[in-house]
């Protein structure tokens, strides 16, 4: 039985985004689609298409019109990950939907003292400067 491969999906059909496309064409490791998001109905397809697709990553330009509309897809999805490409400030920012089951104030306050303590952690572990957080869109550490 062949292994699945993780579904990557593409968003748009800028120039960087053909320069992605390009770039992870050779890599056998994920399964790859790529999406003209204009010729789309933002509003309603793209959480059919993506429920019908269910990818594992999906790429997209966070300084496109339609950028916030993906953000709903952590809710409705929060197994896939989102990478929001970020060209002005040459980052990629990788956005995640850990959910927490918040019944109470007292369940709410630990997933709070939790994450910080995370990023206190991280902090503590040399990401202070931000170097470990993001990576250059180019395929380089910042």
């Amino acid at each position: 039985m062949e292994e699945r491969r993780p579904l990557v999906v593409l968003l748009g059909d800028s120039l960087l985004m053909d320069g992605v496309a390009v770039s992870l064409a050779d890599w056998q490791l994920w399964r790859m689609i790529r999406l003209d998001i204009d010729a789309l109905d933002i509003g309603e397809c793209i959480g059919e298409c993506m429920e019908s697709l269910d990818p594992d990553l999906i790429v997209f330009e966070l300084d496109s019109p339609w950028s916030s509309s993906i953000l709903s897809l952590i809710k409705d999805q929060p197994g896939t990950l989102l990478i929001g490409l970020d060209l002005p400030r040459s980052r990629a920012i990788v956005l995640n939907s850990h959910q927490h089951l918040t019944q109470t104030m007292a369940d709410l306050c630990q997933v709070v003292q939790s994450e910080a303590s995370e990023k206190a952690r991280l902090l503590k572990g040399g990401a202070a400067t931000g170097r470990n957080e993001t990576m250059d869109v180019r395929g380089t550490q910042d």
